[in-house]
């Protein structure tokens, strides 16, 4: 199976296209979040939440009393993180900036001008940030090394020299790779959000082993209450960059990078050789989580 660059392209938009529907199937992934609150409160911000989507993980930073900046390139996901921002006390509010920008090419070397801000609010950007975060697998959308390299050292330039950055990715088990990528897996009926209609969902995926990327389709077929379809099938992509440990800790050395701590899920547990790099792009751990800063 071969990626094609539109199926790169797309896979890094239509999961985003739906905000609503985004939070209702991952409204219950919530050990990310608390881990990354842990790593925020012990290194201090102010925060750079790269990729910050809905606000998943942005809202309970700002409740934490952190400054955060926010920035993600879907207009649909940083509209619903801007409807869930206003909905916060004030003094929150003020706390809070929204910005759209592509992970490869953002800078603060000025105050950036705001997407969304308070009324009445002059917002003191900060320059440079205590601690940047890139959660839930954001940086596999960037599929060529050229595109990692540029994400990672915009992060160096964006932290302070005592600044951390931590991220994430997804390192599937070899067991689910080799499923057969022609059958529809994990069907689950579920209810559109915003339009109540009944859904059912399936999914399949293919890996493209010469480019390490791997291709997922979500489908959502609006059927009845039998179970009957009764419309067109909606079909979205996600495509990842598939990334071994070795990898990773090559780009981070590539963009300045020095690497503090690797771990295996979000309980904090230790990432260990035979977690990864053997034949296939997973190990016996699917999450894979760094935690680096400028050397």
């Amino acid at each position: 199976m071969t990626t094609t660059r539109e199926d790169q392209r797309a896979g890094a938009i239509e999961h985003f296209e739906d905000a609503a529907l985004y939070d209702y199937e991952y409204r219950r992934r919530r050990a990310d979040v608390r881990f990354y609150r842990a790593l925020a409160a012990e290194r201090g911000g102010p925060v750079l939440d790269l990729a910050c989507g809905t606000g998943r993980l942005m809202v309970p930073l700002l409740r934490d009393g952190h400054t955060v900046v926010g920035i993600d390139h879907a207009p649909a996901m940083l509209a619903r993180a801007a409807q869930k921002i206003a909905a916060l006390p004030a003094a929150a509010r003020t706390r809070a900036l929204l910005l759209r920008a592509d992970l490869r090419r953002f800078a603060f070397q000025r105050p950036p001008r705001p997407l969304q801000a308070p009324a009445r609010t002059r917002w003191p950007a900060p320059v440079r940030f205590g601690f940047a975060v890139a959660a839930f697998h954001s940086v596999q959308h960037l599929v060529a090394d050229r595109d990692l390299l540029a994400f990672l050292r915009a992060a160096r330039r964006a932290i302070a020299p005592h600044g951390w950055l931590a991220f994430d990715v997804f390192a599937p088990d070899p067991r689910f790779l080799k499923r057969d990528g022609q059958r529809r897996w994990e069907r689950t009926q579920l209810h559109d959000p915003t339009t109540g209609a009944r859904l059912i969902y399936t999914v399949n995926h293919e890996l493209d082993r010469r480019r390490r990327t791997l291709l997922m389709r979500m489908y959502y077929l609006p059927v009845d209450g039998r179970g009957r379809p009764i419309g067109p099938e909606r079909v979205r992509r996600l495509c990842h960059r598939q990334l071994s440990v070795s990898e990773v800790h090559a780009l981070l050395e590539r963009a300045g990078l020095g690497l503090i701590a690797s771990w295996s899920d979000f309980a904090g547990s230790p990432l260990r050789p035979k977690d990864a790099d053997g034949d296939e792009p997973g190990g016996e751990s699917e999450q894979h989580i760094y935690l680096a800063k400028p050397r």
